[in-house]
């Protein structure tokens, strides 16, 4: 159940999507469940559903942001974002065993340093692949502040969890 739940999910992450004033691009609460759900559920069943909608989606199934499926998101700027969504749920247990005092603290720590591998990961991949030329204006800039309310909003979710008696990773 907890790999369907994940896939659904990260499909649904993708519908969400709101304009932030003075940026060009959207933002999407995607990469923030790749961090979110391996620390509530548990983490293979919150990869192994990742990994399926992953799977999903290169078969063409709509479940991309805004709709989109097909394995072309793969061969684009997209595909290492995609491919970095299942590789941080994986790392997102392994770095969130690290012991901090604050919850609080460390929880929006593990979010922004998560968002920061995806997008070095993503970055990795458009440089690879000579999808585009990378420029911080273009590929960094307009990703920065929904990577801090992503961090931020995951953070607070995971103390929810924590306020409401719900067993996360941590407890686990």
């Amino acid at each position: 159940m907890q790999v369907a739940s994940s896939a659904f999910i990260m499909w649904l992450s993708g519908r969400v999507s709101f304009p932030l004033p003075t940026i060009s691009v959207p933002i999407t609460l995607q990469s923030m469940f790749p961090i979110l759900l391996p620390l509530v559920f548990n983490s293979r069943y919150a990869s192994g559903g990742i990994l399926l909608w992953l799977l999903f989606g290169a078969l063409g199934l709509p479940v991309f942001a805004d709709g989109g499926g097909g394995n072309e998101y793969f061969y684009s700027n997209s595909g290492g974002y995609l491919l970095g969504f299942y590789l941080i749920s994986i790392l997102t247990p392994k770095i969130g065993k690290l012991r901090i005092k604050n919850r609080y603290l460390r929880n929006t720590g593990l979010f922004i340093l998560m968002q920061i591998v995806l997008t070095l990961i993503g970055l990795l991949w458009i440089w690879l692949g000579d999808y585009s030329v990378i420029q911080f204006s273009t590929h960094v800039l307009p990703y920065l502040p929904g990577l801090v309310l992503k961090s931020l909003l995951g953070s607070f979710l995971l103390e929810l969890f924590f306020r409401l008696n719900i067993r996360t990773y941590f407890e686990k």
